[in-house]
């Protein structure tokens, strides 16, 4: 494989895994769930209904 064909295949890997997350995601606040994002520095739950709180240490 040549750089390139690496290059393609990670960008398309990466497309990918960006649309399961966003499925997953979608999937949390349909059923009313909260998720987990790092915000830089910590872990934070977000919720369906938009609140945010640290999540638990």
């Amino acid at each position: 494989m040549t750089n390139k064909d690496v290059s393609a295949v990670a960008d398309h890997a990466l497309g990918v895994l960006r649309e399961a997350v966003a499925e997953a995601i979608d999937r949390k606040r349909r059923l009313g769930q909260y998720w987990v994002v790092w915000d830089g520095e910590k872990p934070v739950e977000v919720h369906p209904d938009t609140e945010t709180r640290p999540a638990a240490e």
